[in-house]
């Protein structure tokens, strides 16, 4: 994820992001999980209009799962250079989204920055969220890792 036309859109880094985790996927060992792409719960069934950028789940399929809570693991926000109201948007809506789908673990990435923003963010479900600043310095990828400690 080294080229620098990943870091001037969010699609383009989205789609690089998809095949690493994809490749990745395997390893985790979450069987029948699959990872989607700008995936939108039905709103019927939730009070939620939250589109988020990637979820890994699995899907919901009746007599195997009680409820559609069930089976999620990671849902994401992704976000080209976001400011810090931007990103507060985000952990909100990733908040949210943990606290209605039961998402044991919300990431937001901010591409092209040094900073996600997560230390100022004073909402709910903050110990569900995680956030990484992906940026290239000269031709090396740097990534920043904030967590709740």
């Amino acid at each position: 994820m080294d080229n620098p036309r990943f870091y001037e859109t969010e699609r383009g880094f989205q789609g690089a992001f998809l095949a690493e985790l994809n490749r990745r996927l395997p390893s985790l060992r979450w069987d029948g999980a699959i990872i989607e792409q700008e995936y939108q719960k039905r709103i019927s069934l939730y009070a939620l209009k939250i589109r988020p950028d990637i979820i890994i789940h699995v899907p919901f399929k009746e007599g195997h799962h009680n409820s559609r809570k069930e089976g999620n693991f990671v849902v994401f926000e992704l976000k080209l250079n976001a400011t810090v109201e931007e990103a507060m948007k985000d952990y909100s809506d990733l908040s949210s989204m943990c606290e209605v789908l039961d998402y044991p673990l919300g990431i937001f990435i901010n591409i092209g920055s040094d900073n996600a923003y997560l230390k100022e963010f004073q909402g709910a479900h903050k110990e569900r969220l995680h956030a990484f600043s992906v940026f290239l310095e000269g031709t090396r990828v740097r990534v920043r890792d904030e967590h709740v400690t």
